[in-house]
């Protein structure tokens, strides 16, 4: 092997505790303060939280939104069919767990600038609001940004999670799916053009899917002795949804007010739910 080919090999290859430890300080702080709160919240909580959801969904969507909200949940419906069908399968493992953890650490890595470049089209378009709307649109903007800022670092809970289950170091070139890849790439070049309003069609399907879905795979990875300590990453986002994907219904029904936005949505919630099947049918196979 020459020298240029060893360079590149250990260019491919991310050391996990290297990044781990590499973290700034200020992201730490927020991250071990964010997961001490979430363990002090009980289950009876989350529970609760998990009611007041599915009702909202029913009682506080107006109409034209609920077009949305119905679409993403037929959709998911998906998810816990195929990592049923996994476990039947005996394919719900630490092996393939890992896989998924990769894909998590990778869409994580970029979650933060989609979300800033969301968050600047939306500025954007609301200035041709009138007064009172654009007033309600800005604090919608400052909610999204509040938001934006708990994800933040939320691609080392799963570095984390991965070392807990004794990985060292990934390939970032092989160990990420195309699948991820077109995940990151489809939405980043949806915020570049006119209709980047679909944007909402993966921020929404994301946190639903994660508030009301998530707490099955942890279930089944619990089933399969995967560690508590090694769930980081999917407990955390199922607690933090739980309080964002009610957000998410005010959302929609502030932006969500023709037929036309609601198929570019939906169109782009086609393209997440495919993809994300897809990372899935991958990972645990």
């Amino acid at each position: 092997m020459s020298i240029q080919e060893m360079n590149v090999t250990k260019l491919e290859l991310l050391d996990v505790s290297h990044e781990i430890i590499s973290i700034d300080e200020e992201t730490a702080n927020r991250l071990a303060l964010q997961s001490k709160n979430i363990n002090k919240i009980s289950l009876d909580i989350l529970v609760n939280q998990k009611a007041r959801l599915n009702e909202a969904e029913k009682s506080q969507a107006t109409p034209i939104a609920q077009k949305v909200i119905i679409y993403m949940m037929l959709k998911m419906q998906e998810i816990n069919e195929l990592l049923s069908e996994r476990k039947e399968q005996g394919k719900i493992t630490c092996k393939t767990y890992i896989r998924y953890l990769i894909q998590a650490w990778y869409c994580s890595s970029h979650t933060p600038e989609l979300q800033g470049k969301f968050h600047q089209r939306i500025a954007e378009y609301t200035q041709y609001f009138n007064e009172d709307k654009l007033k309600r649109g800005s604090k919608f903007i400052r909610m999204m940004e509040s938001e934006a800022d708990e994800e933040i670092g939320h691609e080392i809970l799963a570095l984390r999670d991965l070392e807990a289950l004794g990985v060292q170091q990934f390939n970032i070139i092989n160990d990420v799916f195309d699948e991820s890849k077109k995940l990151i790439n489809t939405q980043s070049s949806l915020l570049n053009q006119s209709n980047f309003i679909g944007f909402l069609g993966y921020s929404s399907y994301m946190e639903f899917l994660f508030a009301k879905y998530i707490d099955y795979q942890l279930k089944l990875l619990s089933e399969q002795g995967i560690p508590r300590e090694a769930q980081t990453f999917l407990y955390n986002h199922f607690v933090i949804d739980l309080s964002h994907a009610g957000h998410d219904i005010e959302l929609l029904n502030f932006f969500v007010d023709s037929d036309e936005i609601v198929t570019v949505i939906n169109e782009n919630i086609d393209v997440v739910h495919s993809l994300y099947k897809g990372i899935l049918a991958r990972a645990f196979n």
